[in-house]
């Protein structure tokens, strides 16, 4: 008979190991931290959480993965989870589909207080919108912010979903519908985009759009014979052309269409 591995004891050991609705939620945070692809035991940022809330790496990716299995955008994938789903999983991603601006807050709250020691993606932290509301609500609106960030970012892998462009420094997380014009949505990342500052001001300005085969649209504002060669590659010539689809949170179609009708010109 073989001798357990120290990591199989703690595994045994934790079986029957309820996990908590703060420990769930933090757990949620960091699924939509991590892009899909880097959802395994060996990624040091799971092995950095596990060790923090005391689970071995195993078991907070198999709970990663039971999350993605809920996601509309992995299940046309045919991503399946590990048969384990728990209540408490499908509760809190039923919540965040329902109030995404709450649990993205409580989420943000449990995945920093436990101050785990994992690589941060965003360069810098994100900023906050300015404006009356804003200021009054500056610590949840913050915590909202900082969520849609991670989460965009993450989902399209950290890479410009209109163009492809890889440059951290120069992405950001975009609003469909605009943050001031939708409290409601303004955690939830199927109503944004991974854009580089190019495209993010472009699509903000409703010079380009998105129609509902995912092809891009370009306004006749910006058409014009004889473009410099960065307007003719960076914007004449990506019109219909598909975009890059994220891992997970597909953007929403009813955004999408609030954007071609009310901001597109």
């Amino acid at each position: 008979m073989g001798i357990k591995s120290s990591e199989h004891i703690r595994e045994d050991s934790l079986k029957n190991t309820n996990w908590t609705r703060e420990q769930a939620l933090a757990c949620f945070n960091l699924y939509c931290r991590i892009p899909f692809g880097k959802l395994h035991s060996t990624n040091p940022s799971i092995i950095a959480f596990a060790k923090t809330i005391g689970r071995t790496p195993s078991a907070v990716a198999m709970k990663l993965v039971n999350f993605a299995s809920l996601d509309p955008a992995q299940k046309k994938r045919n991503i399946k989870g590990l048969g384990n789903v728990s209540s408490l999983d499908r509760a809190i991603w039923e919540e965040f589909q329902a109030t995404p601006n709450s649990v993205a807050e409580q989420s943000e709250e449990e995945f920093n207080r436990l101050s785990v020691s994992i690589e941060s993606p965003l360069e810098t932290e994100p900023q906050l919108p300015e404006g009356p509301t804003e200021r009054q609500l500056s610590r949840p609106m913050r915590l909202v912010q900082s969520f849609f960030s991670r989460a965009v970012l993450a989902s399209y892998g950290f890479k410009c979903s209109f163009c492809g462009l890889e440059v951290r420094s120069l992405l950001n997380a975009s609003h469909i519908i605009p943050w001031k014009v939708s409290v409601e949505l303004r955690a939830d990342p199927r109503n944004g985009f991974c854009l580089c500052v190019l495209h993010d001001r472009a699509f903000d300005r409703g010079l380009m759009s998105v129609d509902a085969d995912s092809r891009l649209l370009v306004s006749k504002r910006v058409k014009k014979t004889n473009p410099v060669p960065l307007h003719r590659v960076g914007l004449l010539d990506l019109e219909g052309q598909r975009i890059n689809l994220p891992g997970r949170f597909l953007p929403d179609a009813k955004c999408l269409e609030h954007h071609r009708k009310s901001v597109f010109e």
